[in-house]
C-alpha cells in the first residue's frame, strides 16, 4: 500500500501535495473539515499510515489543525477575534477594551519600494497596493495605519467598495476574498516622532513621539503578504499583546 508510484516521489508526499493544492486553490476553504483518515485512505488507495504522515506534515506547516474528538480542519486565520485582532486597547489589565471605529482614508497603486518589497519577498520593481486607514476611539484619532500588499497577490483590490475596509477586519476580508489566511505575524515595536502628514491625520503637534509598530503578516508557506506601519497615540490607552 505505501509504495512509491511511478516515480521517486513518496506516496505520502504526493497525497500531501494534492491536499495542499486543494487548499491553496480554494477547493477546500478555511474551516472545512476534511474526511477521516480511513476514508482518505480508501479514496486515494493508500495506507492509513500514509494519510497520517501527510496530514501531520500539513498540520505542522499550518494548513490543517486537529480538534480532539471532532476531526481535522482547514486552517484559517489564527487567533480569531470578533473585533480588531491587532489593536486591543485598554486603560489597564482587566479594563474595558476601547471601541474602535475604522475610517478609510485611501487605497492606491504605487511603484515598488525597495525595503518594503524586500520584506514582502518580491522583486524590487513589482507594484504595491498602499492602504491608509485611521482608527478612532471616542471621536478621537488613536491609530494611523499604512499597509502595503503585492499587487500580483491581490489583483482587483482597488475595486472593493471603501466601506468594506471599514466594516470588516482586514485579515478576514482578505481571507474571504483571496483564500489567504494569516498564519503568523512578526512585529517590531518602538517610538518615532510624527512628520507633518502623520501629525495632521492624528491631530497632534508635529514631532510628537508616538508608539510605532511595524508588522509583517504571513500566510501559507511562511509567505509574507502584508507590511504594515502603525502610529499609535498612547496617552489614554495601552496596547495589549497576548502570546
Amino acid at each position: 500500500m505505501n509504495k512509491r508510484l511511478g516515480d521517486s516521489t513518496p506516496v505520502y508526499l504526493k497525497l500531501q501535495t494534492k491536499i495542499q493544492s486543494e487548499i491553496e486553490n480554494g477547493r477546500l476553504s478555511p474551516g472545512d473539515c476534511i474526511p477521516p483518515e480511513k476514508e482518505l485512505a480508501q479514496m486515494h488507495q493508500v495506507s492509513v499510515g500514509t494519510v497520517k504522515k501527510a496530514i501531520l506534515n500539513l498540520a505542522n506547516e499550518g494548513y490543517l489543525y486537529r480538534i480532539q474528538g471532532k476531526g481535522t480542519f482547514v486552517a484559517g486565520t489564527t487567533m480569531r477575534r470578533e473585533n480588531l485582532r491587532y489593536y486591543c486597547c485598554l486603560n489597564a489589565f482587566g479594563g474595558k477594551e476601547a471601541s474602535l471605529k475604522i475610517k478609510f482614508l485611501e487605497l492606491k497603486k504605487t511603484d515598488g519600494i525597495e525595503q518594503i518589497n524586500c520584506y514582502l519577498k518580491i522583486r524590487h520593481n513589482q507594484g504595491l497596493y498602499e492602504l491608509r486607514r485611521l482608527f478612532i476611539s471616542n471621536k478621537k484619532p488613536l491609530i494611523y495605519c499604512v499597509s502595503y500588499f503585492p499587487q500580483k497577490l491581490f489583483e482587483g483590490l482597488e475595486t472593493f467598495q471603501t466601506n468594506r475596509f471599514e466594516r470588516i477586519p482586514l485579515y478576514l476580508l482578505l481571507e474571504k476574498k483571496y483564500g489567504l489566511p494569516t498564519t503568523s505575524n512578526r512585529e517590531l515595536i518602538g517610538t518615532v516622532k510624527t512628520d507633518e502628514d502623520c501629525s495632521k491625520i492624528l491631530k497632534i503637534p508635529q514631532g510628537t513621539s508616538v508608539l510605532f509598530i511595524e508588522m509583517i503578516s504571513f500566510t501559507y508557506r511562511k509567505k509574507p503578504y502584508e507590511y504594515r506601519q502603525s502610529y499609535c497615540i498612547t496617552d489614554t490607552h495601552k496596547f495589549l499583546r497576548e502570546y
